[in-house]
């Protein structure tokens, strides 16, 4: 896969989750329930970049999160980190665990008092991809040497295990959208069948979060000019302005 699109999935990932109304409502649908229930989500708070290493930030396409959990007086925090993958890598779990060393690092660096780190690996590529832990990249190896080997778990997100039915459930409609088009981005068909459907899902979303679904939506469907003037005649007026003058833009771009 071309660096190009990594980027494309990169920045659309991080701006639907980069706001807080969208990130509570994934973590409250997507983390275990004995995780999501002990989280006081009033108080989530984006963590800057710097939470890492500066080599670390050349390879991480994350998003990382704190948040305090409920009747904590001893003020314990949580740290939620997403990474973001459109393909399949079986050395995901080394990088999962130089982030999680590396943001407990910068911690101590700080004189912070230690928080939790859970990991959270959001994945929409084509082919199926298991979970798996950093023991499964060692082969045959002797139980005893086992003990010498990091042991930690991530949360694994799979959307292509998740049924659209089940995506369609969720309260939060852009949400919703956004995960649909993650789900589908390498399907051309059924971006072409759905694009309308999707785009009428974020009418009441904020209008820096349409313009990034419009961006990605199309920046992966290739959609032909009358199948576009079709999905836009379909659209509520307010919805069709934002669509337009955001293609406009894109459109604008891609010819420089």
């Amino acid at each position: 896969m071309g660096k190009h699109h990594i980027t494309i999935h990169d920045n659309f990932i991080r701006a639907i989750l980069a706001d807080k109304g969208i990130a509570i409502d994934y973590f409250q649908n997507f983390l275990p329930s004995f995780v999501s229930d002990k989280l006081d989500f009033s108080t989530l708070t984006q963590i800057p970049d710097s939470y890492v290493s500066e080599q670390l930030r050349k390879t991480m396409s994350d998003i990382v999160y704190s948040c305090r959990l409920k009747n904590n007086e001893n003020e314990v925090k949580v740290s939620l980190l997403i990474e973001h993958k459109s393909f399949a890598d079986k050395y995901t779990p080394i990088q999962i665990g130089g982030y999680i060393f590396s943001a407990l690092q910068k911690q101590i660096d700080n004189k912070e008092k230690l928080s939790i780190i859970i990991p959270i690996l959001l994945y929409h590529g084509q082919g199926r991809w298991e979970y798996r832990g950093v023991g499964s990249l060692f082969a045959n190896l002797e139980k005893e040497w086992k003990r010498f080997i990091p042991d930690f778990d991530y949360i694994y997100n799979d959307l292509g295990s998740i049924s659209d039915e089940s995506v369609e459930l969720l309260n939060n409609k852009f949400l919703v959208a956004a995960l649909l088009a993650l789900k589908h981005s390498f399907q051309k068909n059924w971006l072409n069948d759905n694009a309308g459907k999707v785009l009428v899902l974020t009418e009441n979303a904020t209008v820096n979060l349409q313009k990034s679904l419009i961006v990605y939506l199309f920046g992966n469907s290739a959609l032909k000019e009358p199948r576009i003037i079709e999905i836009l005649e379909s659209l509520p007026f307010t919805l069709k302005e934002t669509v337009m003058s955001t293609l406009d833009v894109f459109l604008e771009k891609g010819k420089k």
